[in-house]
C-alpha cells in the first residue's frame, strides 16, 4: 500500500493576533476536517499559540525525519487550504537545484589543461 511521505500535519494559530485571521476562517469553515478526511493516513493537530509576536504556521513532518514549516501570515482561507495541500504533496526531500552540465569548447584552451604537477 502507498503510503504518503508527510506523516503528520501541524497546524499552529492564535485566538487573538490579527494576522491569525485567515487561520481563523479556515479552521472554523471545516476545510481542515475535509483535508484530514481525504488524508487518513496524516495526522492532523491543530495547536493553539499564545505566544505573543508568532505568525500562524502549517508544519509538516515527514517520515526521513525532516520538517517544513510555511508562514501563513494574513493569507485567505483558499491560500492557506493550497499551502497545506502542498505540503501534504511534498516528499520531505531537501530542495536541490539542478546542476547545468559544464561549457563544451570546440576549440583547446590558451592555457593548457590545469594540472596540479606544474
Amino acid at each position: 500500500a502507498f503510503t504518503r511521505p508527510c506523516h503528520k500535519l501541524v497546524v499552529q494559530y492564535s485566538e487573538h493576533q490579527g494576522s491569525h485571521k485567515g487561520m481563523r476562517s479556515f479552521l472554523q469553515s471545516g476545510m481542515l476536517a475535509r483535508i484530514a478526511q481525504q488524508h487518513p493516513t496524516t495526522e492532523v493537530v491543530v495547536e493553539r499559540s499564545e505566544h505573543q509576536g508568532r505568525h500562524p504556521l502549517l508544519r509538516g513532518v515527514y517520515l526521513n525525519g525532516r520538517t517544513k514549516e510555511i508562514c501563513v501570515r494574513n493569507l485567505h482561507p483558499s491560500s492557506i487550504a493550497q499551502k497545506a495541500q502542498l505540503l501534504l504533496d511534498s516528499s520531505g526531500a531537501k530542495i536541490v537545484p539542478i546542476r547545468r552540465p559544464g561549457v563544451q569548447s570546440t576549440t583547446d584552451s590558451v592555457r593548457g589543461m590545469w594540472s596540479a604537477f606544474h
